[in-house]
């Protein structure tokens, strides 16, 4: 491969084609765009601080792949979680539908037996709802 600034050949494997690439632009001639200089100009830099500032760099990288490993993980998590809430919550919702179904029936029933004239059963279903409170009361707080 040869590169259009420098025709010099590129090595093969890919480690030194980084390095290769990473020198061509460090020892590139031309000034920075924003025009200040930087601190790490490269013609005043050994080849010893080339490494080092590439070895940093390396550092960096691996501590900034860790985050972004860390944070996936977490973001997987949350979307395992929610989706958990959500199968939770829509059987919540069918439960409260059944549920509400059900005394909505017992309230129609209840209606239609308070509106007839016998008194009665009335009688016996306030006696049973008595009974009822009490043995709650007396099985929850009196064991």
């Amino acid at each position: 491969m040869y590169s259009a600034n420098s025709r010099q050949r590129q090595p093969n494997n890919n480690y030194s084609n980084n390095t290769w690439q990473r020198n061509q632009l460090l020892n590139s001639e031309t000034p920075s765009s924003s025009g200040r200089s930087t601190p790490y100009d490269p013609s005043r830099m050994t080849d010893r601080d080339l490494l080092s500032l590439e070895s940093q760099n390396d550092e960096e990288l691996s501590g900034l792949h860790s985050k972004v490993a860390m944070l996936k993980k977490i973001t997987m998590d949350i979307g395992h979680e929610v989706r958990e809430s959500t199968v939770f919550l829509s059987d919540l919702d069918q439960d409260f539908g059944r549920t509400g179904g059900l005394l909505n029936t017992t309230y129609t029933r209840l209606k239609v037996m308070a509106s007839t004239q016998n008194g009665r059963y009335m009688c016996y279903m306030v006696s049973f709802c008595v009974f009822v409170f009490f043995f709650a009361y007396f099985f929850i707080y009196r064991r």
